[in-house]
């Protein structure tokens, strides 16, 4: 009988173990999607907002645009959580303008791109995009926590109704601290898009927490159109002073 070589069996066998944790690793980068009815259920195209292209968020990036600031912006905590966001750590993602509803505090141009099925939201210092799902998908027990949660929308008479859920649970919100407070498994979102008028687009955001919150939190963000505009490139280390051999 023919020998066999042990340093091909090794490689295959190494090949093989590499393919598996591929599959097993591009599988849980996604989920199925859930549609109550087995099939998605568009909206008309005439129910759409026209309001593909670039935006420019309303005067400070505040968490509130009817709030001055300076004045403060803190979640309505109970004892329990006001406690925590005061004594604990700050969040594992980061700061909290990386996290719904925080990611709203929008600093850079917001470009929003409208098809029948999403409303993509997305900025040049953003790490990722937002999804809001308008062709009839929902939740279920079984969707993945995410950075930005989980957002479905319902267009009505031009505007777009959003409900978002599924937020981790160890991002933050505006408010306490630097880092921002915590919030618990319960955290839901709702929000309202419409224009105002055909320049002034405005988000009524209503964040509730039946275990952080002794109430409704809400907030008010404004863009306006800029239809001259285009996104360009962010790169922090351009002006990063903190970085080796920078100007001081």
């Amino acid at each position: 009988m023919p020998r066999l070589n042990g340093n091909r069996w090794g490689g295959h066998a190494a090949a093989i173990l590499l393919g598996l944790c591929l599959v097993y690793s591009e599988a849980s980068m996604a989920q199925t999607i859930h549609y109550p009815k087995g099939v998605p259920e568009l909206p008309k195209w005439s129910e759409l907002g026209d309001w593909t292209g670039i935006w420019e968020r309303d005067g400070d990036n505040v968490w509130d645009n009817r709030i001055a600031p300076g004045l403060p912006q803190d979640p309505p905590y109970d004892d329990e959580y006001r406690k925590l966001a005061a004594e604990g750590p700050a969040g594992q993602r980061g700061a909290f303008f990386n996290s719904m509803p925080g990611w709203m505090n929008m600093l850079f141009p917001m470009d929003i791109q409208v098809t029948r099925s999403q409303v993509t939201l997305m900025s040049e210092n953003k790490n990722q995009p937002r999804r809001i799902y308008t062709d009839g998908r929902t939740a279920t027990e079984n969707t993945l926590p995410a950075t930005n949660g989980y957002s479905t929308g319902q267009w009505k008479n031009g505007e777009l109704i959003v409900k978002t859920c599924c937020v981790r649970a160890d991002t933050r919100l505006p408010g306490i601290g630097p880092g921002g407070g915590p919030h618990s498994d319960q955290l839901e979102i709702e929000e309202r898009f419409y224009l105002r008028n055909s320049k002034t687009l405005v988000d009524e955001i209503t964040v509730r927490d039946a275990k952080a919150f002794v109430k409704p939190w809400t907030a008010e963000k404004i863009w306006y159109r800029r239809p001259a505009w285009e996104s360009v490139e962010y790169d922090r280390t351009e002006n990063d002073r903190d970085a080796p051999g920078a100007a001081r």
